[in-house]
Order: C-alpha cells, then sequence, then structure tokens
C-alpha cells in the first residue's frame, strides 16, 4: 500500500488535528471526514455527528469551500464542540497541501485543519 498513489479527489479524508491539536475519538465516536468529488464540485462527509456537503473551488494549490450544509442532529457535548470547529475551519480555508497521505487545510498562513487517509 506504501506505493499506491493517494489523489485529492474521491480519497476519505479523516480528520486528525483541528486548530493545531491532535483530534481524540471516543471509542463511540465516528472521526469527521471528508470526500472531494472533482467532477461535480462537491464535498461530502461527516462533522462527527451530522452528514455535511458542500460545494468547492479547486485551482493549483487552492482551495475555498462554498456553503457548508449539515443535518441536525445532537450528539455528546464534545463531539459537537469538535464539528462546530470542523465546519468554521473549513468556511476559512483558502489552500491545501497534499503530503504522501496527509492533506493540510490553510487558511491564510494558517494550518486549519490536517487530514489522513
Amino acid at each position: 500500500m506504501a506505493d499506491e498513489t493517494v489523489t485529492l479527489a474521491y480519497t476519505e479524508w479523516a480528520l486528525v488535528e483541528l486548530a493545531g491539536e491532535p483530534v481524540e475519538i471516543g471509542p463511540d465516536e465516528i472521526r469527521p471526514s471528508i470526500v472531494l468529488d472533482l467532477e461535480e464540485s462537491r464535498a461530502a462527509g461527516t462533522g462527527g455527528v451530522n452528514r455535511l456537503t458542500s460545494t468547492f473551488a479547486l485551482s493549483e494549490s487552492e482551495l475555498r469551500f462554498g456553503p457548508l450544509a449539515t443535518t441536525r442532529m445532537a450528539g455528546p457535548e464534545a463531539a459537537m464542540r469538535r464539528e462546530h470547529e470542523l465546519l468554521a475551519a473549513l468556511e476559512r480555508v483558502t489552500a491545501y497541501e497534499l503530503d504522501d497521505r496527509t492533506l493540510t487545510l490553510i487558511a491564510g498562513d494558517e494550518t486549519v485543519a490536517r487530514l489522513r487517509c
């Protein structure tokens, strides 16, 4: 699997770091993740409690998400807080870096999240 090329699109990217802090997922929680569909310019995934969807614009190293829509289910307080922080981070994203199996989401000169596949 080490030789397998990872692409930005059609890969499930799981959240491992948010605002510089490692993301700890409890045994009964769902890890937030996102998949980018280049053909439709749509992002879909989960914030950990609710399903999320968005459009996105991509060019070279630039990435910007459109308005985010989510379902409205309630969950554990920590998971809801993390989901809210993730959604706020996604709204700020202006660029990305893809390095091996790590996707770094950037807002200006700040790393807002890291995801891995």
